[in-house]
């Protein structure tokens, strides 16, 4: 009984791709375990194969009903890399930046340093930041020059959700080193930490279209993240309403997610341009956000990747929720995670082949 329980939350899981938060958000608990529920059928299909082979088809069934959502939680072969024939290709990186740790006023600029330096020693032509930040008042924190200097990207495409005093800015912003020759901003209603920005970049007599994606943050308080920290730590205290709370801000999120996700894809799908989406989803491979965007581009994780490619180091578990996603007339190689864990966030990069 308890191996059938188990192959039918696996399978709820897979479902909860396939139909959206806006229609039951439930579902999407189930996507969310799927690393865990994945763990506990590959437990009974061991067990049954010591025990009772026949049984363990069971298990082996429902992995392989889900073996694409398989590949995209968890690369088992070799990274795909290449080191020639990337004449007409571009390096690009998404990276949640965390506001280049603004609110850490002992060390910020160090913070912001330590990311910009760390990002140019990639050389990248393409940066998609998430949570961008930058203080207009000369000499307090300025990133938009810097970003210009060290990364060697003379071309920014900026849009700000959110100032404060007329000088503290917070939005998102695309770094170019290729002319910017069309560009917007896909505003979701009703949010200021959250949205979609393009730039449509000219390499080499092509336009591609470069999405910056930042969808519905969770949100969670003080009280949640403490909470959090306190059942890895083994305590307890008011957890039942605690945890109630944790999971109605989930579903608030995962609801405003498929909105904005709607909203994206519309936006894409009238794109002139082949496109490159990047971003912070705030979702995992297994959830509806995911497979809205895979039904029409490729993942560069899935696709050059290798290992899980958890990307959020945050208090929560971690999950890989930052993206890098490609017209598939193009080619993905050379993916990679940044090790630098100054933010919440690992930036992601790969190399784009413009075929």
């Amino acid at each position: 009984m308890a191996n059938i329980i188990a192959v039918l939350c696996l399978l709820l899981s897979y479902l909860s791709t396939h139909i959206s938060p806006l229609r039951f958000p439930y579902l999407a608990f189930f996507g969310i375990a799927y690393g865990a529920l994945l763990v506990v059928n590959l437990g009974f299909l061991i067990f049954w194969i010591f025990v009772k082979k026949r049984l363990a088809l069971i298990s082996a069934t429902a992995i392989l009903v889900g073996f694409n959502h398989l590949t995209a939680y968890f690369q088992i072969l070799p990274e795909r890399t290449k080191e020639e024939g990337l004449e007409k290709s571009i390096y690009v990186v998404s990276y949640n930046v965390r506001l280049f740790g603004w609110y850490n006023w002992k060390t910020n600029k160090k913070d912001r340093d330590t990311m910009l330096n760390a990002l140019a020693e990639q050389e990248p032509d393409v940066v998609c930041f998430q949570e961008y930040f930058h203080h207009s008042k000369p000499g307090v924190f300025d990133v938009n020059s810097l970003v210009k200097k060290k990364l060697k990207t003379p071309y920014l495409h900026i849009e700000y959700g959110l100032t404060i005093k007329g000088e503290q800015n917070f939005g998102m912003a695309i770094a170019s080193k290729y002319p910017i020759v069309g560009k917007g901003k896909i505003k979701f209603p009703m949010e200021r930490g959250n949205a979609c920005i393009f730039a449509d970049l000219l390499i080499d007599g092509d336009t591609i279209r470069v999405y910056n994606s930042h969808v519905a943050s969770i949100r969670f308080s003080r009280s949640n993240y403490r909470f959090v920290e306190d059942i890895q730590s083994n305590l307890t205290a008011n957890q039942a309403s605690e945890g109630l709370n944790i999971a109605q801000r989930m579903t608030r999120a995962w609801q405003r997610r498929a909105k904005h996700v709607n909203m994206i894809v519309g936006h894409l799908d009238q794109s002139p341009y082949p496109v490159i989406l990047c971003g912070d989803l705030n979702d995992t491979p297994v959830s509806h956000t995911y497979r809205q965007f895979t039904r029409r581009l490729n993942d560069s994780f899935k696709h050059g990747g290798w290992g899980i490619g958890n990307s959020y180091l945050g208090s929560f578990p971690s999950f890989r929720i930052d993206y890098i996603f490609y017209d598939p007339q193009f080619e993905a190689v050379n993916y990679k995670r940044l090790e630098e864990e100054v933010s919440d966030h690992r930036a992601v990069s790969c190399r784009i082949i413009i075929n």
